[in-house]
């Protein structure tokens, strides 16, 4: 279509171009054809000259050699004067037939010669003497006899010879004895056909003819009947050329006098043709114009009823129809670019907002006939399996701060265009979109192959690795499972969501399906709580064992595989622990414990990405903490006391008897200031410490030994099996027995 006003203008002109061309051409080669046509005449003119001039030449040769040879001749002239009665006339007549013999040999040209003597009618030739009336060609003589004394060649005639052979000759004759006698006749006799060859050795062109005539206009060469057409070629004599020696006339003209005329013809012909192209073009040129006006009439016309927001635009170009258009075309698609802007716009946020909504479902599950909308995705209603991936660019509070807006907005394209490069040769139907700063969603409709959803799987797992090895940043991808029906997207979404909630324990830059993490109930989070509860305890108490319990409680994270809310959930559990426990100490430190511990470990809480980097990080802040914790210790006036009474605690736990008026005694301070010391520097009473200390040890014996429940009891204080039972449930939060049962199926 937006050619066809460049066509419509091509093919108005181009004929008449093209014909124009053609036309001035035609002209340009006849003008070259009537130069070369002059060229051929005035060769034919020469060709027909340098004839002529050879022809006498080689006749003068003859006449020359005959002169010379019978001018002085001593027996020539007694062949005429010597009496017939004379011993000497026979050896006379002999010399001079052998002359006769000589001139015959010495010039091939001519045929036959022969000298006729008046006063007794005898002919002498080069062949045979006899009397006039035996000669065969006596009646040529006597016609010589009776015409003038003139010397020439003769006409074309026919020569018999001994042998009563005719031979189309021509003839030379003189008088003799020579220059001007009276006593005889010299013939001389040369071929016609010896004539043509002379001719053919000086032109071979099958191009040009010769045509040669004697004095009375008979053709010696050619054929008269050739000339006047009648072998159905008409040919046209272009030079004429009379022989002042011989008398002859040369006729010399073009074998194909037709095509020759034709193309002569053809000079007028052409200048006629070429005038009336030039006034034909100059007419359809004005009519192609009328005509292809039209269309730029009606375009202003259609126009110019346009409603502008410048109508002003019209009156500044009135008598430029072009400048008018191109004013009207400017402002409609000025007009067409403001809508096309905010139609780009629209359709963005009606595509983003159809994209949520195909994720949560809800018009879907309200209506229940929005499907067809959703087919703007690229989606196809033949096919009915779809998976939801989600992207999510790794540590993404670094990504932001490594990289500027320009920047972040590359490294996006870049995911974006790798998941769909790398899809094209699968033949997968994918809608990728940005849902979240850090994250990518991808809905992929899969067909009806069996392995397309290992396809896509593949798709996911290459391009982690692509842009792990080519981006100086990693990502985790998500993967629901294959669902029935774009209402059921949803689901697989949510479950997308749910594995990359696992991240933490999976890594970064892996791909989690949701496969992987079906089979968790739950209730593995339960399982970390006691390493929790004894990691507090003993680093509340400034214990290296807090390390140890550290230690498992990571390695039971990530042999469960907790989502990242899980593990967010246990680190919360252990903070709520910590102040627990951190409250009961001293003010002073409480306030180490919230600067240097607390604080950091909830701002981390919320920006961890992997279980490793919490661990290294949190286990920094604790260790950091600690040895704040101690030097507060060592630097109050009863740690040397306290670190005493700590050492007499953990040797003498296990005795029934031990208590706190025990303990005072030992140490020689009231039971109220020892209680009131103990509350502050360890953050619980002495009772609750001792119990601690007890239930620890019979935690190690019920996992480590087969011992009865009662020894145990016995073994760390406890004189009653049901003082035991009770405070071992109150602080591990259930019964020995479990605990024992529960270890030993671990």
């Amino acid at each position: 279509m937006r050619n066809k006003w460049g066509n419509r203008l091509v093919f108005a002109y181009l004929p008449v171009f093209i014909l124009v061309i053609i036309v001035l051409l035609c002209i340009f080669f006849v003008i070259t054809s009537e130069l070369s046509k002059q060229q051929a005449l005035k060769a034919n003119e020469i060709y027909a000259e340098n004839t002529m001039q050879y022809v006498d030449s080689k006749l003068r040769s003859v006449e020359q050699y005959i002169v010379q040879t019978f001018l002085d001749d001593q027996s020539v002239i007694d062949f005429y004067s010597v009496s017939p009665s004379s011993p000497n006339r026979y050896l006379n007549d002999r010399d001079v037939y052998k002359k006769l013999i000589l001139m015959r040999e010495s010039f091939s040209e001519i045929d036959s010669v022969y000298l006729y003597r008046n006063r007794d009618q005898i002919v002498l030739s080069n062949t045979s003497m006899m009397p006039l009336d035996q000669f065969a060609n006596s009646q040529y003589l006597k016609a010589l006899l009776a015409a003038s004394a003139d010397n020439r060649w003769s006409i074309g005639r026919e020569y018999i010879d001994n042998n009563d052979i005719t031979t189309p000759v021509v003839s030379l004759v003189k008088r003799m004895p020579l220059p001007l006698g009276t006593d005889g006749i010299l013939v001389a006799n040369i071929k016609i056909n010896t004539l043509s060859t002379l001719v053919s050795n000086v032109s071979r062109s099958k191009l040009s003819y010769v045509h040669l005539l004697d004095t009375n206009g008979e053709y010696i060469i050619g054929d008269g009947d050739t000339f006047e057409g009648k072998d159905g070629v008409d040919r046209k004599d272009f030079t004429v050329m009379k022989s002042e020696y011989t008398g002859w006339t040369i006729r010399s003209g073009f074998v194909d006098g037709v095509a020759f005329r034709f193309l002569s013809n053809l000079n007028v012909f052409w200048l006629v043709i070429g005038v009336i192209t030039v006034l034909a073009g100059a007419i359809w040129i004005i009519y192609a114009s009328l005509q292809n006006y039209k269309p730029i009439q009606s375009l202003l016309d259609r126009l110019s009823s346009v409603p502008l927001q410048k109508p002003h635009i019209l009156g500044q170009v009135k008598h430029d129809e072009f400048k008018i258009i191109d004013n009207l075309l400017d402002h409609l698609l000025e007009q067409f670019g403001k809508y096309r802007i905010e139609n780009d716009e629209n359709f963005n946020y009606r595509r983003r907002y159809l994209f949520e909504e195909l994720l949560t479902g809800t018009l879907l599950r309200q209506e229940g006939v929005r499907e067809k909308e959703y087919l703007q995705f690229g989606f196809q209603e033949s096919y009915d399996q779809y998976i939801v991936a989600i992207i999510e660019i790794d540590k993404y509070a670094s990504f932001t701060s490594t990289y500027n807006n320009k920047d972040q907005y590359l490294i996006k394209f870049i995911i974006d265009n790798v998941v769909q490069e790398l899809n094209n040769s699968t033949g997968l139907l994918i809608c990728p979109e940005w849902i979240e700063k850090h994250r990518l969603c991808i809905v992929c409709q899969l067909s009806d192959e069996t392995t397309a959803a290992d396809t896509f799987l593949d798709i996911m797992r290459k391009t982690v690795d692509w842009i792990g090895k080519n981006v100086e940043i990693t990502i985790t991808c998500g993967l629901g499972t294959q669902v029935s029906g774009i209402h059921r997207v949803s689901s697989s979404y949510e479950e997308a969501l749910e594995a990359l909630g696992y991240k933490p324990t999976f890594g970064t830059g892996s791909v989690i399906a949701f496969t992987d993490i079906d089979s968790k109930t739950g209730e593995e989070i339960f399982r970390s709580l006691p390493y929790i509860r004894e990691l507090v305890h003993f680093y509340r108490l400034g214990e290296p064992e807090w390390q140890r319990h550290y230690s498992s409680l990571f390695a039971e994270i990530r042999i469960q595989l907790f989502s990242r809310e899980q593990v967010a959930n246990l680190m919360n559990y252990l903070l709520f622990h910590f102040y627990k426990e951190m409250s009961g100490l001293s003010a002073e430190y409480l306030e180490c414990w919230r600067e240097y511990a607390m604080n950091p470990i909830n701002e981390w809480i919320t920006t961890f990405d992997t279980v490793e980097e919490l661990e290294a990080e949190l286990h920094r802040i604790l260790e950091d903490a600690r040895k704040r914790l101690d030097e507060l210790r060592a630097q109050r006036s009863q740690h040397e006391l306290i670190d005493q009474m700590k050492t007499y605690i953990e040797n003498e736990f296990n005795n029934s008897d031990f208590s706190l008026v025990m303990l005072s005694e030992k140490f020689k301070l009231t039971p109220n200031y020892l209680s009131r010391l103990f509350k502050e520097e360890f953050g619980e009473k002495f009772i609750d410490y001792l119990a601690s200390l007890r239930i620890e040890q019979a935690k190690q014996l019920l996992v480590e030994t087969s011992a009865p429940i009662q020894d145990i009891g016995e073994r760390v204080g406890y004189t009653h099996t049901f003082s035991f039972i009770r405070v071992f449930k109150k602080l591990v939060g259930r019964t020995p027995g479990d605990y024992r049962k529960e270890f030993r199926q671990l």
